[in-house]
């Protein structure tokens, strides 16, 4: 196809099928990014930021502020760089609203945590309700605009215009070591890659390019670097990277090890420190019961059924989210499906490792999915396998951790509001009336009701520890609103467990450096039937911690009704016994009791995460070794928000919107029957991405005398502001072209359009547009045909909840249903109509593999209709490239598609080459193009095999080979099958 109609194709993609949501309507499906909410926005200005934050927020905005200018200050130091223009950074309270956001065209999933965009240099946040986790993503994408800025200048000052840019495991792994110290996170990674045999060295990091893995090698490395090298040779691997071409010399020159050096002895000092820990601990499992094996299943929650006890989980098992059931004793065979998450707008996602399930003894499990702007909280009849209840609540946005209160009456749960705050709330289960129990900035979460239900335990940073970013568990009094102290110290405390009898809370804790499972032990209540001294608990109130000592040296804290042991399992307790349960290499999380001695738990092993169990819970605490009880701090108990970061002076202003260029690129061809064309385009858009504004310009004259009659202007404004997104603009085209049937012809469009898209969910959506022109078409056979005003209204529906591997689509489905109508206005030269109805389904037949489906119809009817082309790798394979035409057209793909080759290595005495994730596919493909000139009695067809090569995020090579076959006479069908193999090497994802 000739470079004019590949033009007239990408201007007509901009003004007649734009639709103004980016990443959906341009590429035909795709999700929706839905602007449910609007946000008034405001700008926090200080001495080196402007923060972008809606009111709701606003105490949240001026913190971000001062730990950004802190980590400004501090990166100024380490990069020994001074930044020349603002960083514009820019806050969202909750993951929510972030996904909301315009200064990135594409769907953000769950896992996303803030990014750094480096066309206007903006960072974009969100918070999780933890003001320290906050801190460390600032903190991290502040270091990308420090390294970023100053990587330009050393590339300017040296002159050099082009470089091929650092390694991503090295960028994203200094920002993960500059942001914040080694933590149990971290450390358990490593642990288990190294354990576990699946650390990949420096010089194959291409084969987890991207992934979570890759983040956290690249931190270890950088750790490894600065703590046998010295920290100065991590900037200076960024002031020598002009000087060498491969990263892996710029190490050679800057710490004298390359690649392969650098492997051998960072990977045996990792075998060295991490083996030995095989002497005192175990793999989670070598010493426990696995309750699951396949995927990544977290969360359980044990309920009985037919008189058996069960587990529910959340789990990835094959691409989609779901919620199952087992029996704990059955095998796997018996696993249940209890709700399918990820495909419809009710359970848009599930949060795996966020958020926990409940079951209580009705047998009616609580769970969180996103639901459109919100997350909402679900009640669901395992026995009746439906819905009970759906609670949203108007003022909270994000959600976690459900929890059903003995009585079945109330769900305890965490939730963070418009502001960014983290608490713990309680909703009738029946009229749907939340009480909020805590409001503070503190990050509480992960509530469970004691047994008698007189108090919920839960994890918070709200203790003396917690201003160094440390979690501790508390318990909340029901009747009074008191708080109440369960743990304290330097370390991270979470998900508590009570026991049915309430005497023990099993709950996750790094306290030996890696998260496992502890347990406390209330003997409290025994001590005070035979004694009549008196125990006093330590409690906090608004105010902070009531200063009170027993004299006894009993309890430290303030007293709680002199004379009455309040019944809590507490570390802080003397009278209490805290013990380590678990002694994993790498973690364990999510402790569920089965019974009174039985523990079930989340644990991670291999890249995964599994549940297992272990049983005789009361003889292996009794079994373990002695371990101090937590000391409880006095005087300091209470930190404010603001002692994360100084006081800084601010100015709030208005947003206004302040359009700069994105992109601008021109193109000049040659071609040897149109001769030299060349042109230029430009995107502009304002801080936000809300607004954006598009301009084509193109000169397709031959001669002088053609300049001024010659050009082409496109220009569009996409508002993506509101849920409805509109686009609209003008627009002169022009120009000689070829089309197959009628040969040459000069065409002329002036005229305008608008369209719009309202997306119902993420994954349905109805868009339509009206293009009004002034066309005058000539052909050099014919002569000219079309003279008048033309308009065309077009209406689509599209589906898309397909869940993508390699190389295109796996799982789920989509389609796209458009009718459209043409219309000369003027003089009735042209009238036709356009049906289109493509619909795809995959079937998946195994972790990597699945049968695709596509059957796709097009259909053009009524005068001057243009034809429909069709052949090649991207329709009726083996066919040469759009050689079969005609107004009418249908199509059916088949294909199944598996894993072929995961890595494929070529070694050369001057180095190697590599490659990943080589797909397979063998298909059986038919269809047909007709019109008046052709009539409709012949089905093509084609069958053979096909390769598929990913090559980076953006582009996949195909080739194919096979044989041709033709369904003649349809009236007396005649099968013929073509001699010979036919082969094609083309480029494109997957239908």
């Amino acid at each position: 196809m000739r470079f004019k109609t590949l033009l007239l194709l990408v201007v007509f993609l901009l003004i007649g099928l734009l639709s103004p949501r980016q990443g959906s309507t341009q590429y035909y499906f795709g999700r929706n990014k839905i602007q449910y909410d609007r946000f008034q926005w405001n700008i926090l200005r200080t001495a080196h930021l402007d923060v972008y934050f809606y009111p709701e927020m606003e105490e949240l905005a001026k913190i971000g502020a001062s730990l950004a200018e802190e980590a400004y200050s501090r990166l100024e130091g380490i990069t020994n760089h001074n930044l020349t223009k603002r960083v514009p950074l820019i806050f969202y309270s909750n993951h929510s609203h972030f996904q909301q956001t315009n200064t990135t065209p594409g769907f953000l999933p769950a896992g996303v945590g803030g990014f750094f965009e480096f066309i206007k240099g903006r960072v974009v946040i969100p918070s999780t309700g933890s003001l320290h986790a906050f801190k460390k993503v600032i903190n991290h994408e502040m270091v990308h605009v420090f390294t970023r800025s100053k990587m330009n200048r050393i590339y300017k000052d040296h002159n050099k215009t082009l470089f091929p840019g650092l390694p991503l495991w090295f960028t994203e792994g200094i920002a993960d070591y500059w942001a914040s110290n080694w933590n149990s996170e971290a450390e358990m990674f490593i642990r288990d890659a190294v354990l576990s045999g699946y650390l990949v060295p420096i010089s194959q990091m291409d084969r987890i390019y991207g992934s979570f893995l890759m983040y956290k090698e690249g931190q270890a490395i950088c750790k490894y670097i600065a703590e046998n090298f010295g920290e100065e040779k991590l900037i200076q691997l960024y002031e020598n990277a002009w000087k060498e071409s491969s990263f892996s010399d710029v190490m050679k020159l800057t710490i004298g090890l390359n690649y392969k050096e650098f492997d051998e002895k960072w990977i045996y000092d990792l075998k060295k420190k991490k083996y030995p820990l095989l002497e005192g601990s175990d793999s989670p499992s070598m010493i426990t019961r696995r309750i699951t094996r396949e995927g990544v299943n977290t969360k359980p929650a044990v309920f009985t059924k037919d008189n058996e006890k069960w587990v529910a989980f959340t789990a990835n098992r094959l691409g989609y989210s779901n919620i199952y059931a087992k029996p704990l004793n059955g095998s796997s065979k018996q696993l249940e499906v209890l709700v399918k998450g990820e495909r419809t707008p009710d359970f848009e996602a599930f949060y795996l490792l966020m958020s926990k399930l409940d079951v209580n003894d009705r047998q009616q499990l609580t769970f969180i999915s996103k639901s459109g702007a919100r997350d909402a909280l679900y009640v669901f009849d395992i026995e009746q396998e439906k819905i009970l209840k759906k609670f949203i609540f108007p003022d909270l946005v994000s959600l976690a951790s459900p929890s059903w209160s003995p009585d079945n009456m109330q769900i305890a749960f965490s939730g963070i509001n418009f502001s960014g705050l983290r608490d713990i709330y309680v909703v009738d289960a029946e009229t749907g009336t939340v009480t909020r129990l805590t409001d503070d900035f503190f990050n509480d979460r992960d509530p469970v009701w004691s047994p008698d239900g007189s108090n919920l335990a839960f994890s918070s940073d709200r203790s003396h520890f917690g201003k160094d970013g440390f979690s501790n568990l508390f318990a909340y009094n029901i009747q009074s609103g008191r708080i109440f102290h369960l743990t304290q110290g330097r370390f991270n405390d979470f998900y508590p467990a009570w026991s049915p009898d309430g005497e023990r809370i099993a709950f996750t804790s790094d306290r030996d450096g890696a998260f496992n499972v502890w347990m406390i032990e209330n003997k409290a209540a025994s001590i005070a039937a035979n004694s009549n001294d008196e125990f006093f608990v330590a409690s906090l109130t608004s105010g902070g911690l009531d200063e009170y000592e027993n004299e006894a040296g009993k309890l430290v804290g303030s007293i709680d009704s002199p004379g009455r042991v309040l019944d809590l399992p507490s570390a802080i307790d003397k009278t209490d016994r805290i013990k380590q349960i678990t002694h994993f290499t790498t973690g364990a999380q999510d402790p569920e009791w089965v019974g009174n001695d039985t523990l079930l738990f989340t644990t991670f092993q291999d890249f995964s995460f599994q549940i297992n169990e272990i049983d005789s819970v009361k003889s292996r605490f009794d079994a373990a070794d002695f371990v101090e009880n937590d000391t409880l701090m006095i005087g300091e108990e209470s930190w404010a928000a603001n002692q994360l970061a100084g006081e800084i002076e601010t100015t709030t202003i208005s947003y206004k919107k302040d359009f700069e260029l994105d992109i601008a690129q021109s193109a000049i061809a040659h071609d040897p029957l149109f001769g030299t064309t060349g042109g230029a385009q430009l995107a502009m858009s304002d801080m936000l991405g809300n607004q954006r504004y598009y301009f084509l310009i193109y000169n397709y004259a031959q001669t002088r005398g053609d300049f001024w009659k010659s050009w082409n202007v496109a220009v569009t404004k996409v508002d993506l502001s509101r849920r409805v997104n509109y686009a609209y603009g003008g627009y002169r085209i022009a120009g000689r072209y070829y089309d197959l049937v009628d040969s040459f012809f000069q065409q002329r469009s002036v005229g305008g359009f608008v369209s719009a898209s309202y997306p119902f969910s993420v994954f349905h959506r109805v868009e339509g547009s009206i293009n009004l022109r002034h066309e005058k078409r000539e052909y050099d056979v014919r002569g000219q045909t079309v003279n008048g005003l033309v308009a065309t209204n077009t209406l689509s529906y599209v589906k898309d909840n397909s869940l993508w591997g390699a190389t295109g689509p796996i799982d789920g489905e989509r389609f796209n249903f458009t009718v459209g109508h043409t219309l000369d206005i003027q003089n009735n030269d042209v009238s036709f109509v356009t049906v289109t109805a493509d619909y795809r389904k995959y079937f998946r037949v195994g972790r990597r593999s699945a049968y695709a489906v596509r059957a796709l119809g097009r259909f053009n009817l009524g005068k001057e209709s243009f034809r429909y082309f069709m052949g090649g790798s991207w329709d009726l394979r083996l066919y040469p490239r759009w050689r079969i035409w005609g107004r009418k057209l249908f199509l059916l793909n088949q294909e199944l598609r598996f894993p072929f080759m995961d890595r494929l290595i070529f070694r050369f005495p001057f180095g190697g080459l590599g490659f990943s994730g080589f797909q397979g596919a063998t298909f059986l493909d038919f269809g047909q193009a007709w019109d008046s000139n052709y009539q409709f009695n012949e089905v093509l067809g084609s069958l053979g095999f096909g390769l598929r090569l990913r090559l980076g995020g953006f582009l996949v090579l195909r080739y194919e080979f096979g044989r041709r076959f033709q369904v003649r006479d349809l009236d007396n069908p005649d099968f013929h099958l073509e001699d010979g193999i036919k082969q094609a090497f083309w480029f494109g994802f997957d239908f």
